[in-house]
């Protein structure tokens, strides 16, 4: 038969057993978190309450974090201007070649299509001058941007 009396043993200090004043909701939070600031005091417990303003939080978090997201915000349009060139580059390349082949397919006296050859390298070498300017201007206008960012 089992034995229905309570035991006398002290009850145990695992988990299971009930220590006085271990649980952190039990424990009272010290009055003088700020010299200046009055402090609410809950009637039950005679415990101070905090006053957390989750908007003013935000704010600092806003304030904190606003140089990072300019800067990135930055990033992400010079990496679509210079998506962009590359992208109007590539065609440049690809209209040349496409031009090139039509020009060895077309039936001449290799004189006229020495002529051909020679034109479309002039042409894109043309291209590719009004490329590097427009990607000097590109990087240039893209470190402005930066500086202006960081304040430089």
């Amino acid at each position: 038969m089992v034995n229905s009396e309570k035991s006398s043993s002290p009850p145990p200090v695992g988990r299971r057993g009930t220590k006085a004043g271990s649980n952190v909701a039990t424990r009272t939070i010290p009055a003088e978190l700020e010299a200046d600031a009055p402090t609410a005091v809950d009637s039950e417990a005679g415990t101070p309450g905090l006053n957390f303003d989750p908007g003013g939080a935000l704010d600092a978090w806003r304030l904190a974090l606003a140089p990072a997201l300019r800067a990135q915000q930055e990033a992400l349009n010079a990496i679509e201007r210079f998506g962009r060139y590359h992208y109007s580059f590539a065609g440049d390349c690809l209209e040349w070649g496409v031009a090139q082949v039509r020009a060895s397919l077309a039936f001449g006296t290799p004189a006229e299509q020495v002529a051909s050859q020679t034109t479309l390298a002039v042409q894109f070498g043309e291209k590719l001058q009004g490329r590097v300017r427009e990607f000097v201007n590109l990087a240039s206008d893209t470190r402005a941007s930066f500086s202006d960012c960081w304040g430089k």
